[in-house]
């Protein structure tokens, strides 16, 4: 505390002289009486015992005092100084993930979020104001979203605004993405004094930024079972449903689990997990009248955490995979390789001289190996946009890529792999490296291409997505063994050639994931995963309606409004239903509901205090109104024998 005008302080010299006024004051009171001959002989007692016979009465100076006390403290202005507001602009991001619905002593860790959230605002900067971000942007449309749609608030100084839009922030179903949000604060916070307040559940993984970053931390330990993976498909003459549960209590949970087609009851099983692992259970049986139906899993339990508690996917049938294969090689062991993937493919086969287009194929397949192999390229047109493309050993006649042969180069010599991306889903399992190839060619991949297996020289095999085409390029004769022996290499080559097919054909499905994942079942996303939608004559437009019932435009060909859990529908523009699909969260680190109290309540306050502005504010107002207050009790007392 600090005080304005400390000279005021002299005043307490006129202490002793109030103390000393009232030992000498003499009170003399008259008195009828008959006679004073009594008083006589007391008179000189009376006169030396006076000033201590004052003791027996001290409340009116005690009085006095207090209220010349509380009068100089208040002409001393006194000055409280602490902090205010935060010096530029401040920035508060409210994590709204899924684990943030997770429910602590009748609260949700996103209602605490924002409890946390209103006690920042009263921070403001007259000068910068403050924003309101997400994690996550629960916006209803298919496409256009940007950094902005993490944005509840605009910069403002109304506490008001904020306070409205703090108290609108929906919940999410989906998964923590931090990396965006961080993106679009480092372009609104432009300055070493702007502070960003991140208030969550956890801090890990937190993206670097170079402003200030103040944790926020709320929510603690938390009971929950969940389903972490369910894959549901129908394999010949049974259908399979595998699902995945993880304990992540540190006590034994005995419970059941219900399989249902379309919210009936059709199957269960007893299970009993022990603390921090995981089992597996499987459900098989007849898959006859279910197909195109929603299988989904319950689990019978209660916890903090029911988003992970159900799963559901879409038992999708068989559909045959129509394959054409354009060649004239009859000593290729290609076709046979082709039949044996499943027995849903349809092969056809059509020499290169025949050959007038795709059709209704899946997949088209050029071998190159002859002269005529690659002359079938240049009849490839437009119309064959939605088929999907193998190119084997296509030399410079690639049809995407005509008019650019500058960068294709021929090479005759012996070569061999030195790099493959062990990474990507389609090389799983397969080990290519030490390959020799006696011919192959090698060429600057376009934009959009993505190399697989490298040679010295260049790529030998990749792949590429262009205007909803999959294309996949072999640089050299992959199944001629006079070439390689790759087609000959067991399992190597075959594994390859079926990932590449399963590749391939969940490109045709209606709806894609934006990034491949190994064995994932069809129509069945994560939440927060963005969907391809990819309709073969798509004119009309379309609408998806959501678990909640909302029906959102869809105005491109990827929907990113995946942020709740449960079945979405694809609508024509006239009403007809055209396609299902399912979103779950199966998100072990979102199921494990983990918190970071890495700062402490105190060591927060002491952090914000430091990076606050301090403000003077004067309190002399309150010693003043005392002083009042004791005026009138002494005025009281004082004058209380009279009244």
């Amino acid at each position: 505390m600090q005080f304005l005008n400390p000279a005021a302080f002299y005043l307490l010299g006129v202490i002793p002289i109030i103390v000393l006024l009232h030992f000498l004051k003499l009170r003399r009171y008259s008195y009828l009486v008959p006679s004073i001959i009594h008083w006589l002989s007391t008179d000189e007692d009376r006169r030396a015992n006076v000033p201590f016979q004052r003791l027996r009465n001290l409340l009116l100076p005690l009085l006095q005092v207090l209220f010349l006390l509380l009068l100089t403290f208040s002409v001393a202005r006194p000055v409280l100084r602490r902090p205010g507001f935060i010096p530029g602009k401040a920035i508060i991001i409210v994590d709204n993930s899924a684990s943030m619905s997770s429910k602590e002593m009748g609260q949700t860790r996103l209602s605490l979020a924002k409890q946390a959230a209103l006690a920042q605002i009263q921070q403001i900067s007259p000068g910068g104001g403050m924003m309101l971000m997400t994690t996550q942007a629960a916006v209803p449309t298919g496409s256009g979203e940007g950094a902005d749609t993490y944005i509840q608030q605009a910069f403002t100084t109304d506490t008001e605004q904020l306070r409205i839009a703090i108290e609108n922030i929906s919940s999410t179903h989906a998964p923590r993405n931090l990396r965006p949000v961080f993106d679009a604060v480092t372009r609104y916070a432009d300055s070493p004094q702007d502070t960003v307040f991140f208030i969550s559940d956890t801090f890990e993984d937190l993206p670097n930024i170079s402003q200030s970053l103040h944790k926020v931390a709320v929510g603690g330990d938390a009971e929950n079972v969940g389903i972490v993976l369910l894959s549901v498909d129908s394999i010949e003459d049974r259908y399979e449903v595998l699902v995945r549960i993880q304990n992540f209590t540190d006590t034994t949970r005995e419970f059941k689990v219900q399989l249902a087609v379309e919210n009936s009851p059709l199957d269960d099983r007893d299970v009993s997990i022990p603390p921090a692992e995981t089992k597996s259970v499987l459900f098989s049986g007849n898959p006859s009248g279910l197909e195109g139906k929603v299988i989904s899993v319950h689990l019978g339990i209660e916890d903090d955490f029911p988003l992970d508690n159900a799963a559901s996917a879409i038992l999708s049938g068989v559909s045959p995979l129509r394959i054409l294969l354009i060649s004239d090689n009859q000593k290729s062991l290609l076709p046979e390789l082709l039949r044996t993937y499943g027995k849903h493919v349809e092969l056809g086969m059509v020499d290169p001289a025949d050959y007038h287009g795709t059709g209704d194929a899946d997949v088209a397949i050029f071998d190159g190996g002859t002269v005529a192999g690659r002359e079938a390229f240049g009849s490839f047109s437009e119309t064959d946009a939605r088929t999907h493309l193998v190119f084997i050993n296509p030399g410079s006649n690639l049809p995407f890529m005509q008019g650019d042969t500058s960068s294709v180069e021929t090479n005759n010599g012996l070569t061999r792999v030195v790099k493959t991306d062990d990474s990507h889903p389609l090389m799983a399992g397969v080990s290519l490296q030490g390959l020799q190839v006696r011919e192959s060619m090698y060429r600057n991949l376009p934009l959009w291409g993505y190399s697989l297996v490298e040679t010295e020289k260049g790529s030998l095999i990749w792949l590429g997505t262009e205007a909803d085409t999959r294309f996949l390029v072999f640089e050299f004769d992959a199944f001629n063994p006079e070439i390689s022996s790759f087609a000959v290499t067991i399992p190597t080559g075959p594994l390859f050639v079926y990932q590449c097919l399963s590749w391939l054909e969940a490109g045709t499905a209606t709806f894609q994931p934006i990034v491949l994942q190994e064995a994932r079942t069809r129509h069945a996303f994560q939440a927060g995963e963005q969907v391809i939608i990819a309709l073969k004559n798509r004119d009309a437009p379309l609408h998806v309606q959501k678990p909640d019932e909302t029906v959102v435009a869809l105005n491109s060909s990827i929907f990113t409004g995946t942020d709740q859990i449960g079945v979405y529908t694809l609508f024509a523009d006239d009403g007809r239903e055209l396609e299902r699909f399912t979103v779950n969260l199966l998100d072990p680190a979102e199921s494990a509901l983990s918190h970071s109290r890495i700062i402490q309540e105190e060591e927060t306050s002491a952090a914000l205090e430091t990076n606050l502005q301090p403000i003077a504010q004067e309190v002399w107002r309150f010693p003043a109104m005392l002083a009042f207050g004791v005026l009138l009790i002494e005025w009281w007392f004082y004058h209380r024998d009279r009244l």
